[in-house]
């Protein structure tokens, strides 16, 4: 298989081997499939049809992503709860852990994009190349190399459990633990939502007795929500225990 594609290679422009070669570099693997690596780098904002960008490729990726975390802190943590391993999973799949990942990876480089569209969330570029890159690894070469790909060349160098779970705090769960502590109610609520040209851009407010106490905004309802429990978190003052 290696030296199938080695040989089909030598038909590609010195672009397109570069870019092979850049991609092989981060993965680890071989890569063959010039097409599906080059739409795992292609932001909806430059593609002629919502199809031809990364976003399918980031929705694979996510999940294969997920799964692959999932079982490698089922076997390290024998004795860990369902809800411990769930909350650390979310903390080292998480956006913010994504995009740090990618920029110290260098793929936020490689990322195909409008410049001049304003509205496009720049800090979440790299993170979703990420989640597309793994699921175009997944198409072009399986699971097993997917899955090497994420544990040898993402976790192991840029995940160290300890420091994910020391940094990264859930906003959204912490709040709602205290809220329920002190018999509380929480809603979130969408305010507003604009469609853009290749987006949606959402509006959610965090309401906590019917009080206002956060709003968000964000391109993703999840982040905006995310947003909103920092702000009330903030507000709040509560401790982050």
């Amino acid at each position: 298989m290696k030296f199938l594609r080695k040989s089909l290679q030598i038909l590609l422009s010195s672009a397109d081997k570069k870019f092979l070669s850049e991609v092989s570099q981060i993965t680890g693997i071989t890569a063959g499939n010039l097409h599906v690596y080059r739409l795992a780098f292609l932001h909806s904002s430059l593609a002629s049809e919502n199809h031809q960008s990364n976003e399918r490729l980031e929705y694979l990726g996510d999940a294969i992503l997920s799964a692959v975390i999932a079982d490698y802190l089922f076997r390290k943590f024998p004795y860990r709860d369902e809800g411990y391993l769930t909350d650390l999973r979310s903390k080292m799949v998480s956006r913010a852990q994504l995009n740090t990942v990618a920029q110290k990876m260098g793929i936020d480089k490689l990322v195909n994009y409008n410049k001049q569209d304003n509205f496009i969330a720049k800090k979440s570029l790299g993170g979703n190349a990420l989640e597309a890159l793994i699921g175009a690894v997944y198409l072009d070469s399986g699971f097993d190399a997917a899955k090497k790909f994420i544990l040898k060349k993402i976790a192991a160098v840029y995940m160290d459990v300890e420091e994910v779970e020391s940094v990264h705090f859930n906003y959204k769960s912490k709040l709602l633990e205290w809220a329920q502590r002190s018999g509380q109610v929480v809603e979130y609520k969408l305010i507003d939502q604009v469609k853009l040209t290749r987006h949606t851009r959402f509006t959610i407010s965090v309401y906590l007795n019917g009080e206002e106490m956060g709003k968000g905004i964000d391109s993703n309802k999840k982040n905006a929500e995310k947003s909103a429990a920092r702000e009330a978190y903030a507000k709040l003052g509560i401790k982050e225990d």
